[in-house]
């Protein structure tokens, strides 16, 4: 009976983990022909529906071989809606790659309210600024008064961990804490994780690879180990 009552506790606590709390995605652009234009292909899209930004599959450079997502054109704009995340601890993360030619501002950015035309807000949106030669959240520090040196002709981590629960952001730019905060800093936005976007109005193309969002372990998780690992002791 009470192995009964064990196994019993431990879907209780299944049920009671938050709805998506297993969902995740990943993105490696492995799966693409080079030269593909990712204009509603894999969930791709030019910023609000239009091709001519969209960016395009690239064997130029990969994190993980051979390929990557290539934004440039003089107005490259690749987006990647999702179905609205609400609750829960989430990380993303992306590989970037930013030539040493670069030759203006591109932007890493994700939004909390995000549909083709509209409406849109961000939470996340940082800065690489070649002229300075640095990398900034032009969200919580528009003064620039805590940024990082950009890192150049290498691939180099992007984190974002979020808590949607608490309203509450923590990112890193290869390692190193870059800001911290409000997810959702503007009164009234919703709060939950809707697109990433790739921003790059220049010409030298900049790079994207190993693109993921996944749920961090919760509470629930933990106390579901602690019933299973007493049913295996009984």
């Amino acid at each position: 009976m009470k192995r009964v009552a064990l196994l019993f506790g431990a879907a209780a606590v299944l049920a009671w983990l938050p709805a998506g709390a297993v969902a995740s995605w990943y993105e490696d652009f492995d799966s693409y022909t080079a030269g593909t234009v990712l204009d509603d292909v894999g969930g791709w899209y030019g910023w609000d529906d239009v091709s001519s930004v969209a960016g395009v599959v690239s064997d130029t450079q990969a994190y993980s071989a051979p390929n990557s997502i290539a934004i440039d054109g003089g107005d490259g704009d690749a987006v990647h809606p999702f179905t609205p995340i609400t609750e829960g601890q989430w990380t993303f993360t992306a590989w970037q790659y930013v030539p040493s030619d670069l030759d203006a501002l591109t932007y890493f950015i994700i939004n909390n309210e995000y549909q083709h035309g509209g409406p849109h807000d961000w939470a996340i949106e940082n800065h690489y600024d070649p002229s300075l030669g640095l990398v900034w959240d032009q969200i919580r520090d528009p003064d620039i008064l805590n940024p990082l040196p950009l890192i150049y002709d290498q691939w180099t981590e992007i984190r974002v961990e979020i808590d949607l629960d608490t309203n509450f952001m923590e990112q890193y730019y290869d390692g190193d804490l870059l800001s911290s905060g409000t997810w959702n800093i503007y009164a009234g936005g919703v709060i939950a994780i809707a697109n990433v976007d790739l921003y790059a109005p220049h010409f030298v193309e900049v790079y994207y690879d190993d693109l993921s969002l996944v749920p961090e372990p919760t509470a629930g998780l933990l106390l579901l180990a602690g019933a299973v690992a007493v049913i295996r002791r009984r």
